[in-house]
């Protein structure tokens, strides 16, 4: 009889466990505009930017210590006008952001390149476009 319990307790914890991996499988692959723009890179993964919903927080993180500073910028995805600019400076990967003022019913663009100070950015991403 303990030998049934024991194996009733080993089958539990074997489903809890697979039901735990799903769980965070299914999360994994929820897509990223349900609360954020996603993690975008500029090429080369020398920067990466990204925008949380739940913050308000638009991001920037200078990955490689290699003389260029990071930046994303955001516009609208109509027009083009500029909505803000958020540069990271150091490459500790601890990021810089900004909390601009963004309304709903608007579509966004946001690109991450690298740049150096006092140039235009360059190695730009695409333009990715996400909603409020």
């Amino acid at each position: 009889m303990s030998q049934l319990i024991k194996n009733r307790r080993v089958r539990a914890g074997a489903a809890v466990g697979t039901l735990s991996l799903a769980l965070v499988t299914g999360l994994a692959a929820t897509p990223a505009s349900a609360n954020s723009s996603g993690w975008w890179t500029s090429p080369g993964k020398r920067a990466e930017g990204f925008y949380n919903s739940l913050s308000g927080r638009v991001y920037a993180n200078d990955i490689k210590a290699d003389g260029y500073n990071a930046i994303t910028q955001v516009r609208t995805a109509k027009h083009g006008y500029f909505v803000v600019d958020v540069t990271d400076k150091v490459a500790n990967n601890g990021g810089s952001w900004k909390t601009p003022t963004l309304y709903s019913g608007v579509r966004f663009k946001m690109r991450v390149c690298v740049y150096k100070t006092g140039h235009k950015p360059t190695k730009c991403g695409s333009w990715h476009e996400f909603d409020k």
